[in-house]
């Protein structure tokens, strides 16, 4: 999953997804995961309370994606048009993933948790990402006054996450990035203060 760093930590996340790739999530065992990677039972919990922690690293791993994605935007682009690719960029990246098999597990625990909630977390690089480009869009008034930046980027997300939920709920058995694009494209142009086409 990851190719930079060498760390415990590191080698402990990649030894448990290719666990949970090899035999299942529910089948990897903490014990299993420490052989693996090579490290010890000290070092596994230094890092991580338990299994479910490297669960939640699933957040992270789809930020990596994120990373550059603006840098390959047309500069001239409508801020209204890069907040909706990047929007459906995110749940195509999750449509696509090789990880996808677990997200109904990660939604599981993160519900159930009283820890630290990565899909929620607004110091993940997604959020920030997209906090920015509905700033981008609000200060170039092309959304309503109606809609602060912040509220903007927590309903988005909220919004993804409700649809990332559905669909997990009824096993994949329809195109996320679609569905997607219809609601998505629905509200944008609801708010936008231009015409926008989005298509």
């Amino acid at each position: 999953m990851r190719s930079t760093k060498n760390t415990a930590k590191e080698k402990i996340i990649d030894a448990a997804w290719e666990l949970f790739q090899e035999v299942g999530y529910e089948n990897a065992t903490v014990n299993d995961i420490i052989k693996k990677s090579g490290t010890s039972r000290g070092a596994f919990y230094h890092h991580f309370r338990a299994k479910e922690d490297l669960l939640f690293q699933m957040a992270w791993y789809f930020d990596q994606g994120y990373e550059g994605w603006l840098e390959n935007q047309p500069e001239d682009q409508n801020p209204i048009t890069t907040l909706y690719k990047f929007l459906i960029f995110t749940l195509e990246s999750v449509e696509n993933s090789k990880y996808k098999d677990f997200l109904s597990q990660l939604y599981g625990y993160e519900v159930m948790t009283d820890g630290n909630r990565p899909i929620i977390d607004e110091q993940r690089l997604y959020f920030k990402t997209l906090l920015s480009l509905c700033a981008d869009a609000r200060n170039k008034k092309l959304i309503s006054e109606e809609w602060s930046e912040y509220t903007l980027a927590r309903t988005l997300a909220g919004l993804g996450r409700g649809l990332t939920y559905n669909w997990l709920l009824e096993k994949c058995r329809y195109s996320l990035t679609r569905t997607a694009e219809r609601v998505f494209r629905s509200l944008l142009k609801s708010i936008a203060t231009i015409d926008v086409d989005l298509t």
